[in-house]
């Protein structure tokens, strides 16, 4: 209870625009098939993510602090074991990752661009298109960003917030196009949240069964959202989405058991105006 008190309090700050979050400077990033360019520097504060894809397959850019005394290469082997489909193989690799790095989270686009505001310190971060992780030459697309001190602005206003918890997300039923998100994980391992366009009249019965693979797919499109976050970390979610019905949802597994964390209630009905 104590966590989840924290957690309103979090987003309180995070919707008003706390000066201890103001917001330093913003990367543009276009990705493209064979990968995207980055500056190397950026300043602390609130790092804006602002990703356009090229590339039709849409780009998961997330931004990483590897732990001390771990290399590139063991966290980008240990990252693409996390995201094999074989269920006791992602439990092991997101076990390492979660020991390899601090995920801060960052931004999925497909069609529609969107941009994730994330709170960062001065240090060595890198960042990811996590959609790379089949490429052989993934370790060489990874990019790095050394983060430096200083002047801030102001964060960016969510009048929204998105909570990821153990059991679920805590979620409004209806989102504002274009308006920004506050996302918070605030369940014990990392997690994503994930906007996907649902067909028409879907049910939460119909996620349950497309996650439990014992039902068709209810998408009509790729996702949009907040790529992996570890516990306690939180982005402001900013796209100009289509208005509709999405599904919320995570594709990352239960790091104890191997299963969906889809099947332990982290999906939603959500309709974006």
């Amino acid at each position: 209870m104590r966590k989840l008190v924290a957690a309103a309090i979090a987003a309180a700050a995070f919707m008003t625009g706390s000066p201890a979050l103001a917001e330093a400077g913003g990367l543009d990033l276009t990705v493209t098939p064979s990968g995207f360019t980055a500056p190397s520097t950026a300043r602390a504060g609130v790092l804006t993510l602002k990703v356009r894809s090229e590339d039709p397959a849409g780009a998961w850019i997330g931004l990483v602090r590897l732990r001390p005394g771990v290399a590139l290469e063991t966290y980008a082997r240990h990252l693409k074991q996390a995201m094999s489909d074989e269920p006791a193989e992602a439990m092991a690799g997101g076990r390492a990752v979660t020991g390899d790095a601090e995920m801060f989270g960052g931004v999925a686009v497909a069609a529609v661009p969107a941009a994730a505001a994330i709170a960062v310190s001065p240090g060595d971060y890198h960042l990811v298109d996590f959609r790379d992780v089949a490429e052989p030459d993934f370790l060489s697309r990874i990019r790095p960003l050394r983060v430096g001190r200083g002047p801030s602005a102001t964060a960016p206003t969510a009048t929204a917030a998105i909570i990821a918890t153990d059991t679920g997300f805590l979620a409004p039923r209806s989102l504002t196009s274009g308006a920004p998100v506050f996302v918070l994980n605030a369940s014990a391992q990392f997690t994503e949240a994930m906007l996907l366009p649902v067909r028409p009249g879907t049910a939460l019965a119909d996620l349950d069964a497309f996650f439990a693979r014992t039902g068709p797919s209810p998408f009509t499109g790729r996702p949009t959202g907040v790529v992996p976050l570890s516990p306690w970390r939180s982005a402001i979610l900013t796209t100009a989405l289509p208005p509709g019905e999405y599904a919320l949802v995570t594709w990352v597994r239960d790091l104890r058991t191997g299963e969906p964390l889809a099947l332990r209630g982290a999906r939603a009905l959500v309709r974006v105006a």
